[in-house]
């Protein structure tokens, strides 16, 4: 009879099942997290350049050709802190975001694609505003979402970089982005719809400044996870392979998990099956679909073997890149793209001679015994009884 036992090389917990009669044995399990860059959404119409480089435009509207700029004032108009509308098209469609508070800009200046944006909480920030199509100020517009945004870099940029001139916001300048809550178009012969428009709160304390600071801790944004459910392997009906019990994909964010690969290596002919025991490619497995990992009888020998569940999860993404124009203010852009995020677990299988016997052997022997103890009652019983004299 042959015995197979998995371990799990961190606990070295074992247990045995038989071939021939009962087959289980303990599976061990562990998730793998890998430091990834943040998650995102799909890109919308908002999300800016993807060209290596691109002509800076100041939005400028009515007959004397003024710079337009967006106003964030108090209820009182005591204070005010201005966003000025910077495009990456002439068409004013395409908006982009400065990273350098006190740098001076220059219309129609050639920027060019510079280094990739690294920094988490600088890309949590974009992602989760206007910069992605997302709003970040509900019930608001496109105007109000392009001050909360260009707010929250500067404020974000200023805070984690204390003391750097070119990020720095003075007293004055926190005080009236705390307390704006009414948002006006300037300088502009055709206001559009965010002439005067109140929203009756703290736009900064009640939006930005939560994204901020969740911006702060943001480390590691994209995960994938592998994991075994518990329980004994079985045999398929045809008696020709061993199958794992279900394993699970799960990404973080699920909602930007389109799809995942698996790639199984370790032990030769293992190959995966839906829930329903089709074979499945192992390409572009739909997110959310389970499967099980089946592993020939015949290759699972004496020697120890690991089976490893390699899996690679394709996530929608935006990749930052920062622009450059010789001295002029650093501008960001994501676009959309593909992130990969693996993950996997692995299983030591161990096969090993059995020199007890198996049931037919045992049952076997269990008759021949009851069969010789019958025959030894037979003759007893049918032998003279001697009687002395």
């Amino acid at each position: 009879m042959e015995k197979i036992y998995m371990e799990e090389p961190k606990k070295k917990n074992k247990s045995m099942f038989n071939f021939s009669v009962v087959l289980s044995f303990a599976v061990a399990i562990f998730a793998v997290f890998s430091l990834v860059a943040v998650g995102f959404n799909k890109t919308s119409y908002a999300a800016p350049v993807i060209e290596d480089n691109f002509t800076f435009h100041i939005m400028k509207k009515g007959a004397d050709n003024r710079a337009v700029n967006v106003s964030g004032r108090d209820a009182a108009n005591t204070q005010r802190f201005l966003i000025p509308l910077y495009y990456s098209d002439a068409n004013y469609t395409n908006p982009i975001f400065c990273i350098e508070k006190n740098a001076s800009v220059q219309d129609g200046a050639q920027y060019n694609k510079s280094e990739t944006i690294n920094d988490y909480g600088l890309l949590y920030i974009l992602n989760n505003s206007f910069v992605n199509g997302k709003s970040l100020v509900p019930d608001s517009n496109k105007y109000v979402e392009a001050w909360a945004t260009q707010v929250a870099i500067w404020v974000y940029m200023f805070e984690t970089q204390p003391g750097v001139p070119i990020h720095a916001i003075t007293a004055d300048e926190m005080e009236a982005i705390k307390n704006a809550s009414v948002f006006t178009v300037v300088d502009s012969s055709n206001p559009g719809d965010a002439d005067d428009l109140n929203m009756g709160k703290s736009v900064f304390d009640n939006y930005i400044r939560p994204l901020i600071d969740k911006a702060k801790s943001a480390t590691s944004l994209k995960q994938i996870t592998v994991t075994k459910a518990d329980g004994d392997i079985d045999k398929t009906s045809d008696g020709k392979f061993y199958q794992t019990t279900k394993i699970t994909v799960m990404g973080n964010p699920s909602s930007d998990l389109v799809n995942y690969n698996i790639e199984l290596s370790g032990i030769d002919g293992a190959f995966a099956v839906d829930v329903d025991g089709n074979t499945l490619k192992n390409e572009n497995i739909s997110a959310g679909q389970e499967f099980y990992v089946r592993i020939p009888v015949d290759k699972v020998g004496e020697a120890v073997q690991t089976l490893n569940i390699n899996v690679t999860g394709h996530f929608n993404t935006l990749t930052g890149n920062v622009y450059t124009s010789g001295n002029y203010q650093k501008v960001v852009s994501v676009y959309g793209g593909i992130e990969d995020v693996s993950n996997g677990i692995s299983i030591e299988i161990v096969g090993a001679p059995d020199t007890g016997m198996n049931s037919a052997q045992t049952i076997y022997f269990i008759g021949l015994i009851v069969l010789l103890c019958g025959v030894g009652i037979i003759y007893a019983n049918a032998k003279p009884v001697e009687v002395k004299q």
